[in-house]
């Protein structure tokens, strides 16, 4: 997954479970708030949580995508230390709509201990707080 890499590339001390299994045995991720998220990944040197989830074109603006929205998020908003980041990947084609759907599902999240992001395949987005920019590229 393209995501999964475009994180280790980033944080290269990360490991990264998903939510495909390759071989019998294989961990996937574990269910949060009753979903299952595409990805979770944890760098123990740099004290990060990372849970990214990857959405098409068809269903990015959704109830059931808000819910898993709202349940990764509010999962690594509990955190007492390190930082927690959510990942919304996307094609290129629907990243104005993933950022409005993230903009107003996550921004009263965000802080210097929550990050929310967006992948459009390319580049990684990062959400600004209230009174900041909203967008900017990471």
């Amino acid at each position: 997954m393209a995501t999964a890499q475009a994180i280790q590339e980033r944080h290269s001390a990360v490991d990264v479970v998903m939510d495909v299994i390759e071989c019998p045995g294989d961990a996937v991720p574990p269910l949060i708030g009753g979903y299952r998220p595409d990805i979770i990944a944890r760098s123990n040197a740099a004290d990060l949580d990372f849970i990214a989830e990857a959405k098409t074109d068809r269903d990015i603006d959704n109830n059931h995508t808000q819910r898993q929205i709202n349940a990764f998020v509010s999962h690594l908003d509990v955190f007492t230390s390190g930082q927690g980041i959510f990942i919304l990947t996307v094609n290129g084609e629907v990243a104005d709509t993933a950022r409005t759907v993230l903009r107003f599902a996550c921004r009263h999240y965000v802080s210097s201990r929550l990050r929310v992001e967006l992948f459009d395949g390319l580049d990684f987005w990062t959400l600004g707080p209230f009174g900041a920019p909203a967008w900017h590229l990471s």
